[in-house]
């Protein structure tokens, strides 16, 4: 006797042939629903089956040893609405691989070897699974045409952030399963917990955190936005415009430059310079004569010890020359 599985249901067939009684069936596979319905599981299949019944909706291809998908591979299967490429060996999947389907509700590639997500997958799709994969991101233009997704599950992948606005574009989503990736608990997964914490659909929320080292094995919604990303509440540093006032920085003061005429009778007058690309400073100047001392308002500390030698030194050339006309 030969059996033939739909999903839980176990239909007997009497012979071989009974299974391709309506149509015809793929070698080694099973078509019990009058060609609606192919079985091909577990035949160690190495590439997608030849003469599968055009007419055919479920085409279950799960556990066999597929490895690649080409394009245009399954274009004449245009009333398929269900695909199980489960458990398979597929590395890789061209971008036109899924041209023509587009009819396809539902898509299973999990326990695959894909890194990435298919490119080009039909519109209509409202279940996918690419569960316990290599994916270590998501690529927003795959995710962006699929406007009738309702069920996504990338569980137990690679990914270690989600890039900003992933979901946003995807208006039917009721169900997320992004348990057992590899998250970075850093600034770049801030989309996804802001995400998680609307609590807008039904979806597991108990995503550990793997990096960095501090926060491994901790739950990302149990963290705080500054445990997450320290510096993402710090004022910004603003931007003054020409017309807005403009912060002076302290006044730059060089060595003094004592200035003394061929005349001893000249009077001495010694600078204390002050830069002038700040005009707003007054430069400090000490007349020996009188010795007045004119100081700038800003951080007059930073030049006071420079001062006040300045002014000894003045007042000691100023004696020697009295003493000596």
């Amino acid at each position: 006797m030969h059996w033939c599985r739909c999903g839980v249901l176990l239909v007997l067939c009497v012979s071989p042939l009974a299974c391709l009684m309506v149509s015809s069936c793929p070698s080694g596979c099973c078509c019990p629903r009058s060609g609606l319905l192919v079985l091909c599981e577990s035949l160690g299949l190495r590439s997608l089956p030849r003469s599968v019944p055009l007419s055919t909706s479920s085409l279950l291809l799960q556990e066999n040893r597929i490895t690649y998908i080409t394009t245009g591979a399954l274009r004449y299967l245009g009333n398929l609405t269900r695909l199980d490429l489960e458990y398979n060996q597929i590395r890789a999947i061209q971008p036109g691989a899924f041209q023509g389907l587009n009819k396809l509700e539902v898509l299973t590639l999990k326990g695959n070897k894909l890194t990435n997500l298919p490119q080009n997958l039909p519109a209509s799709l409202m279940h996918l699974d690419v569960s316990a994969n290599c994916i270590s991101a998501l690529d927003l233009v795959s995710l962006s045409s699929l406007v009738n997704l309702q069920v996504l599950k990338i569980n137990s992948n690679c990914l270690r952030s989600v890039p900003d606005s992933a979901f946003d574009t995807l208006p039917r989503l009721r169900s997320v399963n992004l348990t057992n990736n590899l998250w970075v608990c850093e600034c770049d997964i801030l989309y996804l917990y802001r995400w998680l914490l609307s609590g807008r659909m039904k979806m597991a929320t108990d995503l550990f955190c793997t990096e960095p080292d501090h926060l491994a094995h901790r739950l990302l919604l149990d963290l705080s936005v500054m445990a997450i990303c320290p510096h993402v509440l710090l004022p910004k540093t603003s931007v003054h415009n020409d017309a807005s006032p403009k912060t002076l920085k302290p006044p730059t003061v060089s060595e003094s430059v004592l200035k003394t005429s061929q005349n001893v009778n000249d009077k001495v007058a010694t600078r204390l310079v002050v830069d002038d690309s700040v005009p707003s400073l007054t430069k400090t100047r000490i007349h020996p004569g009188h010795f007045t001392l004119e100081i700038p308002a800003i951080c007059p500390q930073l030049i006071q010890t420079q001062v006040w030698s300045t002014l000894k030194n003045a007042e000691s050339f100023h004696r020697e020359h009295q003493s000596n006309p």
